[in-house]
């Protein structure tokens, strides 16, 4: 089981540049997989929990010039609000760049009002992610890139391009998503729920993907206060039910608060479900 780190770059009090350095070289050495950011851009003021904080791609560019091994992860960008070309090129820039694996975690937002505005089609969010992710692939993959729907390009060139391409993971709990993450995802990444029946989850895209492989993954946000031996179990439960890949955040209120939770787990709690 592999596991990732969610920064405090948003959703946090204490989103600034020392928590992001800090954090981000701690989870490198208590031993993190990998490190993800948070996506949203303008939220309207009565979402304040969402405003303040770094920009999900930025972030990660910064950290990846004062980390050395650990991967990223988006968790998730809201990609139909964004121009996919210029996400294709962010990313893949980051990858080439830092020589190291990168997940694009997608979903299709609920925020209307940011939406709008940044001029992007809130009704139409599902299709456009659909089509943005084809896009993506189109510009990563393909030597004579071509596209012809909301955004068209021929006779283009892209650069750079990496071997293997970032993955794309789908974020989101709905039957559409599901189907998505079936369908075009490398991986499906909800929000872990109380009474989530993941193993029917995994059963479900497994049938849906038509055997194809789906890394099975989660978002959750952890109390370091109950014991080592309670998280151990309830990850070794969620594995047994087709969990590879989760992302972990920590309650916190301070700095100090954060670092102690990661220390903790990384002693205490990577060792027995890192294999």
């Amino acid at each position: 089981m592999q596991f990732g780190f969610i920064l405090p770059n948003l959703i946090s009090p204490i989103a600034n540049a020392n928590a992001l350095t800090t954090t981000a070289r701690l989870a490198e050495l208590v031993g993190f997989d990998s490190i993800w950011t948070t996506d949203h851009l303008l939220v309207p003021r009565e979402q304040p929990r969402y405003a303040h904080g770094t920009e999900a791609i930025t972030t990660l560019a910064y950290l990846a010039g004062i980390t050395q091994r650990i991967a990223f992860g988006v968790s998730v960008l809201v990609l139909p609000m964004r121009n996919p070309i210029l996400v294709a090129k962010q990313i893949a820039s980051l990858a080439h760049l830092s020589n190291r694996a990168v997940i694009l975690g997608v979903g299709v937002g609920w925020i209307e009002t940011e939406f709008n505005f940044l001029n992007a089609n809130f009704q139409q969010r599902g299709k456009l992610l659909d089509e943005y992710i084809a896009i993506l692939r189109t510009l990563w993959t393909q030597e004579n890139p071509a596209h012809d729907g909301t955004y068209k390009f021929s006779n283009a060139v892209f650069s750079p391009r990496v071997t293997p391409p970032p993955q794309i993971w789908i974020g989101g709990e709905s039957d559409a998503a599901m189907g998505r993450a079936a369908k075009l995802g490398d991986g499906y990444h909800p929000n872990l729920r109380d009474n989530m029946d993941y193993r029917a989850i995994t059963q479900r895209i497994l049938e849906m993907s038509g055997g194809r492989r789906v890394t099975m993954s989660l978002r959750t946000t952890l109390n370091m206060h109950d014991s080592a031996a309670s998280i151990i179990e309830k990850f070794e439960h969620l594995r047994a039910q087709g969990l590879e890949y989760p992302v972990v955040g920590f309650q916190h209120e301070t700095l100090d608060d954060l670092t102690r939770a990661m220390e903790l787990f990384g002693r205490d709690v990577l060792p027995a479900l890192h294999k």
